[in-house]
């Protein structure tokens, strides 16, 4: 498991409840694809972890876990055969997100997680995530702190 879900804590799961549905699903996997292929290629861990993600996050748990892959799969498909469709994914991550800082801050966790899957944070990952962020109106680093906080010891 990335180390980003390792952080991941009850507060996070309450969040992840309360954006639940079909349209957030596309929204991420379309997300995850997005961010595997930044690199010019999705790697076997970056689709595991989209496969982790389906079985642990309490939003996309109300969907088949294999329907979430398969979803990540059908984006993983359109976008290597026709890369000019990469606006129009971007347009259901933004969908997805619904102008909602939460929902935003989610998804972006969610590409972050997708990034760190294969144990190499490419700059073209982290350059994707910048442009999702930027078009979800929401700083990465923010998001990262909203949704899956450091934890301290107290």
């Amino acid at each position: 498991m990335s180390g980003l879900l390792g952080r991941f804590s009850d507060h996070t799961r309450r969040i992840f409840a309360r954006h639940r549905g079909r349209q957030f699903l596309e929204g991420a996997m379309a997300a995850s694809a997005l961010v595997a292929l930044a690199d010019g290629d999705a790697s076997l861990e970056e689709g595991a972890e989209v496969g982790r993600l389906m079985r642990v996050l309490d939003v996309l748990r109300d969907q088949n876990p294999g329907e979430g892959v398969e979803t990540y799969l059908r984006y993983i498909d359109k976008l290597r055969k026709n890369p000019s469709a990469t606006n129009e994914v971007r347009a259901q991550v933004k969908a997805a997100a619904a102008g909602d800082e939460e929902a935003a801050a989610l998804l972006i966790v969610i590409c972050h997680a997708v990034s760190e899957a294969d144990g190499i944070v490419r700059d073209s990952e982290t350059e994707e995530i910048g442009r999702l962020a930027q078009l979800l109106a929401i700083n990465s680093k923010d998001a990262v702190a909203m949704i899956a906080p450091q934890q301290t010891n107290a």
